[in-house]
């Protein structure tokens, strides 16, 4: 219900409360004041006719009382009139009276004992009347008693048509007040509020263009138009501002990861030059030697073309990684038991792991399965725990678990596969950049670099992540999650 709608009907209903109340006061005081008159006019009849009749019975006339009575009740407001004697019997009653439906003596006996007038309401002829008895007196003596009695149905009569003289003034003023308070509260309520309501609803949108009309008239909705339209321009003051300052930030970023980038190609750039540049004079050295000693021996001549041919080799995996770390994988995915794989994995490094005097630790809570391409799998477990081997030359321990939780990733269930080592660990400032291309920690000869940075690529197009950490206890650890199988 709108607040225009609640207001006027709580106005009219206000108003009505407060005319019922004084309706209410009227009318009783328009009947007392009606019953008032009623009884001054029928002690003022009862007193004149009572100084008649002493003034008769005192000249010996007392039958002029009929005549006398009789006068009387042809007065419209009188309903009639009796005369009493001392015993409370009826001597003269008027013609529109019936003597016999009239009998009570005790109420005319108590007025002549007291000797004074008393007021009664009765039906007379199932009529409510209301009387007077006042008692007659000749020199010292009571005579008897005279009653004049009036109808009160006027009195409801009149209060009826007060209540509808009321009523009617009540709807017209109701009615006068329902107009004038809706064309009030139309023009300085409702249009100001559904303005601002329009407004709002613009503003929601985004058009901070959109102000609300301001009128020239004063008050709160008045000034909250104006603070309104002045929030709207401050709004659009501050789109404009975010919108450059986006802007500003956006160019900024390009610039900073155009700058991320070229730093890439340039790290790329060293690290191909630098993998690539020593095999390549190994082979111009080895070529030189052929060229210029062409009386060189036999097994000198081979053994400098197996070297050449071994360099080649080199450049040969090192271009093949560099395209395993460019190009989208074919996944050839098939179910894998994981106890299976990490078996496979076992057996491959266990010979170069004895070599360095390296006890290898396997657990796996539950044989889980995975829908992976198991040689790259393979060829990821491999890189990173050959590069555990080479961390520790001493000796050492290697584990491969699989942790018994199973935490998810984007709501799907996820196998962890944790590899650590007891080595020196991985330097705090070195592994934020250990899965860049060609970042190795190695001497020269012993890594290109591209290792872990082509296995966090196949975990990646398996949908799960690779995460690199130092254990508390002292060596490095790596957690390998990948989804599990939907044996569905």
């Amino acid at each position: 219900m709108k607040i225009s709608t609640r207001l006027i009907i709580l106005l009219t209903l206000s108003v009505n409360a407060v005319m019922l109340v004084a309706t209410f006061l009227i009318l009783r005081q328009t009947e007392a004041n009606l019953r008032t008159a009623a009884k001054g006019e029928i002690y003022a009849h009862a007193a004149t006719l009572r100084i008649a009749l002493e003034e008769n019975y005192a000249s010996g006339r007392s039958l002029d009382a009929q005549r006398l009575i009789n006068r009387l009740s042809e007065n419209a407001n009188i309903y009639g009139a009796i005369l009493f004697n001392t015993e409370g019997n009826i001597e003269v009653v008027s013609n529109s009276l019936i003597a016999g439906a009239i009998n009570f003596p005790r109420e005319v006996k108590l007025a002549i004992e007291m000797k004074r007038p008393m007021e009664v309401f009765r039906q007379i002829n199932n009529q409510d009347v209301f009387s007077v008895i006042a008692p007659i007196q000749s020199g010292n003596n009571i005579v008897g008693a005279i009653e004049i009695a009036q109808p009160i149905s006027f009195i409801r009569a009149e209060l009826t048509q007060e209540r509808r003289n009321i009523a009617m003034t009540a709807a017209s003023l109701s009615a006068i007040i329902l107009l004038v308070a809706s064309l009030v509260l139309h023009f300085n309520l409702t249009r100001p509020v559904r303005s601002l309501l329009n407004g709002a609803i613009a503003i929601g949108k985004g058009e901070l263009s959109y102000r609300v009309n301001v009128t020239r008239s004063s008050g709160e909705l008045n000034r909250l138009a104006t603070e309104f339209n002045h929030m709207a321009a401050q709004l659009a003051e501050q789109r404009i501002a975010l919108a450059r300052e986006t802007e500003e930030r956006l160019e900024l970023e390009r610039k900073l990861r155009h700058s991320e980038r070229l730093a890439a190609v340039g790290r790329l750039a060293a690290g191909v030059a630098h993998e690539v540049g020593a095999p390549l004079q190994v082979i111009d050295g080895r070529a030189k030697q052929l060229l210029e000693r062409h009386d060189a021996p036999l097994e000198t001549r081979q053994r400098n073309l197996t070297i050449i041919r071994a360099q080649t080799e080199r450049l040969t995996r090192i271009v093949r990684q560099m395209l395993n770390l460019s190009r989208p994988y074919n996944l050839q995915r098939s179910h894998t038991a994981l106890r299976e794989l990490i078996a496979d994995v076992v057996e491959s490094v266990e010979i170069s792991a004895a070599h360095n005097g390296i006890q290898i630790e396997t657990y796996c809570a539950s044989d889980y399965s995975l829908n992976i391409d198991a040689g790259l799998i393979l060829q990821a477990l491999l890189n990173i725990c050959q590069n555990a081997i080479q961390a520790m030359p001493n000796g050492g321990q290697l584990k491969v678990e699989c942790l018994a939780e199973n935490p998810a990733k984007e709501g799907r269930p996820m196998v962890v596969i944790k590899i650590s080592d007891t080595g020196p660990g991985i330097p705090p400032e070195h592994l934020e950049h250990i899965f860049d291309p060609f970042y190795t920690t190695k001497d020269v000869g012993h890594g290109t670099g591209l290792g872990l940075s082509v296995s966090s690529r196949i975990i990646q197009e398996h949908g799960g992540r690779l995460e690199a950490s130092n254990n508390p206890a002292g060596g490095a650890a790596f957690l390998l999650y990948l989804p599990q199988a939907n044996l569905d």
